[in-house]
């Protein structure tokens, strides 16, 4: 089976989960996969093989464009590596434009070729179901071959947004590979050579993921626990410098550590105490999988699709979207019970690895394939 996937490169839910069932596809499944896009995948580096492929997609950057024409180049070179590499399946991660531009490469091409598009939240609930986009991302769903979703959550808001059929879009959740998250990580002992109880946050610091009120929620702990607390964030985005002055006028700059992009982060991870996750919207939350995955609770707001990855009182804590007090609040007591901290983290691991099992997930994908191309034998 030859596979294009399509995705953004950089650091996220939707590019790491792309790469990672690329390269299980590749190397456990032993397909030919094809990853197609303006820069190689964020964690791909130079792990090429004979079955990984990555394929640079260049912009016409003529005058007369306001913007270079991603969405078309990226379709026109798409139709000659289908062609030229006999392409069974065009994976697309995160429905603008990518399904958008694997239909038109289909058209070009003249080929057969099946689409599947896995949905990853906000290409959806705030991209799609924008009126600019809602027609063209309706569009592309309805002449999909197959349609994936996260989670519940996201699969029913896309349900509702576009008036899909029930039974149209499965769902199939994020995994993680276990090699990179797991408790038995060597930990980062030289970046808390005091053995401070440590804070973590994860994601691109949008207003979406709430990075204001990681600073307020860190600072209710550090102020209201008699232990010594650092916080870590690992990631960069626009509210970068709204934290760091923040955290100035709450006076806790110097417990605030940002690490910025880091390629393996799961040794970091293992390192902290507890993960916060104060996010308006979360489709899934990978993040929060990949602390669990590391034996860290989660104390996360209850909005979206974490509730399905994060079982509440048990793997971490889930509090009212926006509830600052109550997020502090729920934090403290594992903050101060060393006991219920580490019971809790056990549990997260195990239900990690019980619940999103990378070689469970990548069976999923790779039946769904087989049912897709199924039709392509009989001629659909």
């Amino acid at each position: 089976m030859k596979i294009a996937v399509l995705n953004y490169h950089r650091m996220g839910g939707s590019g790491i989960v792309a790469y990672e069932l690329g390269r299980a596809m590749a190397e456990e499944m032993g397909h030919g996969v094809h990853f197609v896009g303006l820069e190689p995948p964020f964690r791909l580096g130079e792990q090429y093989s004979d079955r990984i492929h990555f394929h640079k997609v260049w912009l016409n950057e003529y005058p007369v464009f306001n913007y270079p024409p991603y969405t078309l180049a990226l379709a026109s070179q798409l139709s000659d590596l289908i062609v030229k590499y006999n392409i069974d399946i065009i994976h697309s991660h995160y429905a603008l434009p990518h399904a958008v531009a694997a239909l038109l490469a289909r058209d070009i091409s003249g080929r057969n070729v099946k689409c599947v598009t896995t949905l990853h939240g906000t290409d959806i609930t705030v991209v799609g179901a924008h009126p600019t986009m809602k027609n063209i991302t309706c569009h592309a769903l309805m002449k999909c071959d197959a349609i994936t979703a996260v989670s519940n959550y996201l699969r029913i808001e896309t349900e509702n947004i576009f008036g899909m059929p029930e039974g149209r879009i499965q769902t199939i959740y994020n995994f993680l590979n276990p090699e990179f998250f797991n408790p038995g990580l060597e930990k980062k002992d030289q970046l808390n050579p005091e053995n401070d109880f440590i804070c973590l946050h994860i994601s691109n610091l949008r207003k979406v993921k709430q990075p204001l009120d990681v600073i307020r929620i860190f600072h209710g702990l550090s102020t209201k626990s008699s232990r010594s607390m650092k916080l870590w964030i690992l990631g960069e985005g626009p509210m970068q410098s709204e934290m760091m002055i923040l955290a100035g006028a709450l006076g806790i700059e110097k417990q605030v550590q940002f690490m910025g992009i880091r390629t393996n982060i799961g040794p970091i991870v293992a390192s902290a105490n507890l993960l916060i996750m104060p996010s308006m919207e979360e489709s899934f939350g990978l993040s929060a999988l990949e602390a669990m995955a590391c034996g860290v609770p989660v104390v996360a707001a209850c909005a979206g699709g974490l509730p399905e990855v994060v079982k509440d009182r048990e793997t971490g804590i889930l509090f009212p979207t926006g509830d600052i007090d109550a997020a502090i609040e729920n934090a403290l007591r594992l903050v101060n019970d060393p006991r219920l901290l580490e019971e809790m983290g056990k549990k997260a691991a195990k239900h990690a690895v019980e619940t999103f099992n990378m070689n469970a997930i990548v069976n999923q994908y790779n039946e769904l394939y087989e049912t897709v191309l199924a039709g392509k034998e009989k001629g659909e």
